[in-house]
């Protein structure tokens, strides 16, 4: 039975939402999609996604939101809370389904892994439209070719197109190129050598040559120990970071591998307590998610440049 509503109603809804743009065209990952009108029941399956939304002032648009890896910033606390978290990981195929979405935005591949919600041709077929952040494609972005920042960028205009919020994405992406340019310039780094202590694998995790970290140091005008090391993240021996003895350690702070853990270790262990980075405790500290290429990224930058230049102080 078709609902009867009302034309207020109908009117009402149009203006207090982005206006509708033309037909738009774009690519996913490699994957073609067309939409003849905004979505207005998105769900977003990484924080990196979600963010994204709340930055161009989407909520209304969404129905549901997954994995949240960090705190929500406090700029956009109140309209997360607006959106009903479906689930604390990737939610199952039928959590997705009873939403009744018609748009799923993912930050990495594996959101559209099938073992999680399935793959982007199979909401396609569907008529849910999707879309993969441009740096967790690698048809775009090869490991082995140092990324940037385009695809923040790229990102915030697809959304802002979609959704019918050009101005809007337009703004935003001039703010965040700004904020970037402004660190770069100052090369808080100066040249100076610099680890990246992700976790505690054996051997190290740690950022390779092409991946977000890695351009977060480049940004900063560090010079990364592990450069030179082919992949987006890569494994290092303790050898490795003895023998380059940096002079300023960045460290990762996530759940699952805390920041102070870290320390700890560095400063307990009889060989690496002698690097001058731990003797002179030039440490600095990144949340995970100011590291990945969405709209934490540019926090990250200004993060660690004012954490640089305190230890210079």
């Amino acid at each position: 039975m078709i609902k009867k509503i009302a034309l207020s109603a109908v009117i009402s809804t149009l203006m207090a939402s982005p206006s509708f743009a033309d037909t738009i065209e774009y690519e996913s990952c490699g994957v073609p999609i067309t939409i003849e009108e905004a979505p207005t029941r998105a769900i977003t399956l990484n924080q990196q996604a979600t963010e994204v939304m709340l930055a161009l002032g989407l909520e209304d648009h969404m129905v549901g939101t997954a994995y949240l890896e960090d705190e929500i910033p406090a700029q956009w606390q109140d309209a997360y809370n607006q959106v009903p978290v479906i689930a604390e990981n990737y939610p199952a195929k039928e959590v997705v389904l009873i939403e009744e979405p018609d748009f799923l935005f993912a930050g990495f591949a594996s959101a559209f892994a099938e073992k999680n919600v399935g793959t982007q041709e199979e909401w396609n077929g569907r008529n849910v439209a999707t879309y993969l952040v441009d740096a967790s494609c690698d048809q775009y972005n090869p490991k082995n070719v140092p990324v940037t920042t385009a695809p923040i960028l790229k990102d915030i205009k697809i959304i802002g197109d979609i959704f019918g919020v050009k101005d809007r994405a337009e703004q935003l992406m001039a703010e965040t190129a700004t904020r970037i340019e402004k660190v770069r310039t100052l090369n808080p780094g100066a040249g100076r050598s610099a680890f990246f202590y992700d976790s505690d694998d054996d051997p190290v995790y740690t950022a390779g040559c092409c991946g977000s970290p890695a351009l977060l140091m480049r940004i900063l005008g560090l010079n990364s120990i592990s450069d030179d090391i082919e992949g987006r993240w890569v494994n290092v021996g303790w050898e490795h970071v003895v023998q380059h003895d940096p002079e300023i350690i960045v460290i990762n702070d996530a759940v699952w591998s805390p920041a102070d853990e870290k320390i700890q270790k560095l400063k307990t262990d009889p060989v690496l307590a002698q690097l001058q980075a731990v003797k002179n405790e030039r440490f600095v500290i990144i949340p995970f998610s100011q590291t990945v290429l969405g709209m934490r990224f540019t926090d990250g930058v200004e993060n660690l440049a004012q954490q640089i230049e305190e230890l210079d102080q």
